[in-house]
């Protein structure tokens, strides 16, 4: 039932502040409303409790001195009003045995009440017992006759107090006095006063969390922003004070942040142009080497450095392109550079898949895939693809053949320059950016890069996996 009800409380519980504030403070009224409910019930029992107590203190004394002046219970004079629904009710005998029937249910706090009131008047007794018990159906000629002399107070009553004292000389003195119905005002009354309680203080309070949710829903969009573009855009205070000083305290820091990767793109620029620069023209001068051996791998190596700092720099600049999303055919991409490895005399294979368009930055996704099939065909021999539509994304999964990666050491290769292969040459497995860069692409994008070790039925090694998650919308 734990697992069933679960999904539901969270449906129903809200996930914004404001309303988890507004929903937390109603249940705590509510609940305060339940107690103060509660207290006010027992409150009402001690008070009719207390009623009965005192009612059956004064019979029991008025039976006492009837009993010692030797006068009759109940007097006959009263002929007709002997019968009214009141006096019906309100019984004083004195028998042999004790009139409480064993399966009665006792009534301790009225005996204490008891008591302690009976010796202070002279009442004197052996033992005193008390207990609840049904009152009489109330018969037509009974009710005509209350009508008649106004007699309606026992119209409610569905309860009788049996309170019996045995006298010194053996014999048990009994009378029945009914307890008091428990009002039905003080449901309505609890009620009204809920209403009350959360007119005077919800109102007020969803107006104030609304005023604070709209703060925050602003803070919170300029975050989203600077996420995205890392342009510093001042966002307005409001609110509180706290909540103000947060929005300015967030703006001064996005605008040193803004700043700093402004600086860091100019000296980047500065140094890609400085090194491109003299790495040209040292190609130019190599180009006139006579030995050709020699000649080919300088110039294989001024494109591995050449490269390098072009992967650098791509890096440095993710989250900071100025390229706008625009719609593509993730299908009709992937095959484009299927072919591209294709033409190349690359195994690359990708299996049929549906029409899937994403919102994407085409050249810097399309710069991703290269780099994960790229690294699928030269550590696997081959890279198999395939593409799948979930609720809101996207999944691109590339399977080849290689040996694996050590599980404790599939996380080091998605940082910057870490590669399992002790070279660093082009032929062998390039820089050690690929994966580093296809990830921040992922992540620019809202999407993950992940690398898992494809493993057979028997938990053997079979190749590597490379699943990237694109949103689609």
């Amino acid at each position: 039932m734990t697992l069933l009800r679960r999904p539901v409380f969270k449906r129903l519980w809200p996930s914004s502040l404001a309303g988890r504030l507004l929903l937390t403070i109603a249940l705590a009224l509510l609940v305060g409303q339940l107690v103060n409910g509660v207290l006010l019930v027992r409150a009402q029992r001690a008070q009719a409790m207390d009623r009965v107590a005192a009612e059956a203190a004064v019979r029991l004394i008025a039976a006492t001195d009837r009993i010692e002046q030797g006068r009759p219970l109940r007097e006959r004079r009263l002929g007709r009003m002997n019968r009214a629904p009141g006096l019906r009710l309100r019984r004083t005998e004195l028998t042999p045995a004790n009139p409480l029937d064993p399966g009665i249910r006792v009534l301790p706090q009225l005996e204490q009440r008891l008591s302690a009131i009976l010796p202070s008047y002279g009442v004197e007794y052996r033992q005193i017992a008390a207990g609840a018990m049904p009152a009489p159906p109330r018969p037509r000629r009974m009710a005509r006759l209350s009508a008649e002399i106004g007699g309606n107070d026992d119209g409610e009553i569905r309860q009788l107090a049996l309170i019996a004292i045995e006298r010194p000389d053996g014999q048990w003195l009994s009378v029945r006095v009914p307890v008091p119905e428990a009002s039905s005002r003080i449901g309505s009354t609890i009620i009204v006063q809920t209403v009350v309680l959360y007119l005077v203080m919800l109102v007020p309070l969803v107006w104030l969390t609304r005023r604070i949710a709209r703060s925050m829903g602003a803070l919170r969009d300029g975050v989203a922003q600077f996420e995205q573009t890392q342009q510093a855009e001042p966002i307005t205070p409001s609110g509180p004070s706290d909540l103000a000083d947060l929005t300015r305290s967030f703006n001064a820091m996005s605008a040193r942040i803004s700043a700093m990767l402004n600086e860091k793109d100019v000296m980047l620029g500065a140094i890609g142009h400085d090194l491109k620069t003299p790495l040209a023209a040292l190609r130019v001068r190599v180009e006139s080497v006579p030995d050709d051996r020699q000649r080919a791998r300088m110039v294989a190596s001024i494109d591995d450095i050449t490269r390098t700092l072009d992967d650098i720099l791509s890096l440095a600049r993710i989250g900071r392109t100025g390229e706008a999303p625009e719609p593509v055919n993730l299908g009709a991409l992937v095959e484009m550079i299927a072919d591209e490895y294709r033409d190349l005399g690359q195994d690359v294979e990708l299996a049929d898949c549906e029409r899937i368009v994403a919102p994407l930055q085409l050249t810097w996704i399309r710069r991703a895939l290269r780099n994960v099939i790229g690294n699928a065909v030269r550590y696997g021999t081959r890279a198999r693809i395939s593409i799948m539509r979930q609720a809101k994304s996207a999944t691109i999964t590339i399977d080849d053949d290689g040996p694996g990666i050590p599980d404790d050491q599939i996380e080091r290769m998605f940082e910057p320059f870490t590669r399992l292969e002790a070279s660093r040459n082009m032929a062998t497995g390039g820089t050690g950016l690929g994966l580093t860069l296809a990830r921040a692409v992922a992540h620019q994008h809202g999407g993950t890069l992940t690398v898992q070790n494809r493993r057979g039925a028997g938990g053997a090694i079979e190749g590597l996996r490379a699943v990237l998650t694109l949103p689609v919308g």
